[in-house]
């Protein structure tokens, strides 16, 4: 929300200030400034997002998070969104200010004071009355303001399992651009690899061409290779460039930071059960949780319904200051007092009917909702699960079988082709698949983790890893 100066109400309060937008210039001073000057009790940390939320154009371009380890892992990087993606902080600021309102709506209204300073008052046979004065004090009726901290506390509860679905989607985001980083650098070490092998290949044309054994079609089919691989790092480069940027705005760093290479990971062998990440769903799930949360805030909501058909209560003093003269020669100028008492009256009952009916009708919503929010989460589950049993399959295949073997092929294809038992086109279409399925083993690799992060994000918490195979290495 972009901040607006008025030019027409200076000497209003500042809330008023930071509302209006009767003038089109921009605040000029920065955020930081404008919360000391204008908001009450600013902490520390509420001056940092303050400070982390303005501008780029206003913000220091040379901040950098240095809570990075030399060599981050993914958990690094989970930890330290955590603890600086705004969107997590404005969750938890929403929980806080949620919860001021208990306060605001478990206390007694303002007691009313009436004066009457002047006017025609009243002649009595004590004389004059010279003020006429009066306090009273309303009083709902008992249960009324628990039911509605109650309420509020729901919607507290509802609050913090929106954060808890925030901090969810921030450890999933993050997991899923380290691993798109992770997939782009091993995909361009391999490209860059496989390059070297076709600069081999190139020599080795390069000798039989000038002993005229072979084209030089070949050799212009090896300059095409080259340049393919050339054209696909510029591509695996920029794509590089994005998952870096998409992971420093996850932790709240400039786009363009530098980020460390991730090193060599070790693949975990995950034994997933459907029906236990079903019931850690059930239990940890913040979507389920929050249709709970405002099953009991309708619960809530129909027991103050009940209570409004009872009347509220208002007691109050009156006290009326009586001159010592008047019309009366015995006039004695005592003044008068007494108390009151008085209730309203909920008669209009068709619109108290209609408030527990809502309350009711909104049970009957949410627990639909609750049925049709375990289905979708169930769905979630199964398909995650499939794709991360798959993909773990490919991996192990791909890293077991079929890369070593396509190495082996191309070895002893460009051995063969050396000595002039192998033609030039197999040589070439052994390296290409070679390069594919290398490039294969890294996407499913990457595929793998980000497939995991989703199924921890549905299910609500980690999932259990076994103990790690043999290291992986780029």
């Amino acid at each position: 929300m972009t901040l607006k100066r008025i030019g027409c109400m200076g000497s209003v309060a500042g809330l008023v200030w930071m509302l209006s937008s009767c003038s089109s210039g921009p605040l000029d001073g920065p955020l930081t400034t404008f919360a000391i000057h204008d908001l009450d009790q600013v902490t520390a940390s509420e001056l940092d997002v303050l400070k982390r939320a303005q501008p780029e154009t206003t913000r220091d371009r040379r901040e950098s998070v240095a809570a990075l380890p030399q060599a981050p892992t993914v958990e690094d990087y989970v930890q330290l969104a955590l603890s600086r993606n705004l969107a997590i902080v404005a969750a938890q600021e929403r929980v806080l200010r949620t919860r001021e309102r208990i306060a605001q709506v478990t206390s007694l209204d303002d007691p009313m004071l009436s004066i009457a300073p002047f006017g025609d008052m009243a002649e009595t046979a004590a004389g004059s009355v010279a003020v006429m004065t009066s306090l009273s004090q309303r009083l709902p009726y008992p249960g009324k303001l628990d039911v509605r901290g109650r309420i509020v506390e729901q919607d507290v509860a509802i609050a913090e399992q929106d954060l808890e679905r925030i901090r969810l989607g921030v450890i999933a985001d993050t997991r899923r651009a380290y691993w798109n980083l992770y997939y782009s650098v091993r995909a361009i070490e391999v490209t860059e690899r496989n390059r070297d092998l076709l600069n081999r290949v190139r020599e080795v044309v390069s000798a039989k061409l000038r002993t005229g054994a072979t084209s030089q079609e070949s050799a212009l089919r090896v300059s095409v290779e080259l340049n393919n691989l050339e054209n696909e790092l510029i591509t695996l480069r920029q794509n590089r460039i994005t998952a870096a940027a998409m992971l420093n705005s996850l932790i709240d760093q400039p786009v363009e930071t530098a980020l460390a290479d991730p090193g060599s990971i070790q693949l975990s062998q995950l034994d997933l059960q459907l029906d236990s990440l079903l019931a850690a769903a059930e239990s940890s799930s913040p979507e389920l949780q929050s249709v709970r949360e405002q099953i009991a805030r309708f619960r809530e909501q129909r027991e103050q319904a009940r209570l409004n058909r009872f009347p509220d209560f208002t007691v109050g003093v009156t006290y009326n200051l009586v001159n010592d003269h008047g019309l009366s020669m015995a006039a004695n100028g005592q003044d008068q007092w007494w108390f009151s008492f008085g209730a309203n009256l909920p008669i209009w009952t068709s619109r108290l009917d209609a408030a527990e009916r809502e309350a009711t009708r909104g049970l009957v919503e949410t627990a639909a909702r609750l049925g049709n929010e375990r289905n979708r989460i169930a769905f979630r589950v199964q398909d995650a699960l499939t794709r991360v049993q798959t993909q773990q399959r490919q991996v192990i295949l791909l890293r077991d079988v079929i890369v070593p073997e396509a190495e082996k092929t191309v070895e002893a294809s460009l051995s063969g082709y050396r000595a002039g038992n192998v033609g030039f086109l197999n040589l070439i279409d052994n390296w290409r698949k070679l390069l594919s399925f290398q490039l294969m083993y890294e996407s499913s690799l990457a595929s793998l983790e980000r497939s995991v992060a989703e199924l921890e994000q549905v299910v609500g918490q980690d999932v259990q890893r076994d103990a790690a195979g043999p290291e992986i290495k780029p």
